[in-house]
């Protein structure tokens, strides 16, 4: 172990790759963008080496709207990440522009707690200082 690795407390840093470059990179300046297919128009899910609708392997990037509805949650109890105390509220988010493209967020205002499956939603990536920008839910009726 090296002496950086002994004292790191922030949160685990993404790797990006050629599929999620443009993910990471669009949520850097705070918006939603996926690649999408140049032959047949799908949306591709960020680690998608392939259009899975034709195979296609060019693409083209589209900003998308961060809409999206609930599709799922989990609240963690134990200590989740490095500096940040439980719980920690995991939502799973399905893309109102492809509702097959389900994406990971945090919901850290508690805008899920009693809401039903297909509850609409919007996706945000707001900054923290120094690290990645990760996705986080906000209810729609706060963030028209």
């Amino acid at each position: 172990m090296t002496q950086s690795s002994l004292h790191t407390t922030s949160r685990p840093q993404p790797v990006a790759t050629a599929e999620t470059r443009p993910f990471w990179e669009g949520a850097a300046e705070g918006k939603l963008v996926l690649r999408q297919c140049c032959a047949c128009g799908r949306l591709a899910a960020p680690l998608a080496p392939r259009c899975v609708e034709c195979l296609g392997d060019s693409f083209e990037l589209a900003t998308l709207s961060g809409r999206a509805a609930l599709d799922g949650r989990t609240k963690l109890h134990l200590r989740p990440l490095p500096d940040h105390e439980g719980p920690l509220v995991i939502v799973e988010c399905a893309l109102a522009e492809d509702p097959r493209i389900v994406l990971i967020a945090l919901d850290q205002n508690g805008c899920t707690e009693m809401a039903a499956p297909g509850t609409p939603l919007q996706l945000h990536f707001p900054p923290t200082e120094g690290e990645t920008r990760f996705a986080v839910v906000q209810s729609t009726e706060a963030h028209p």
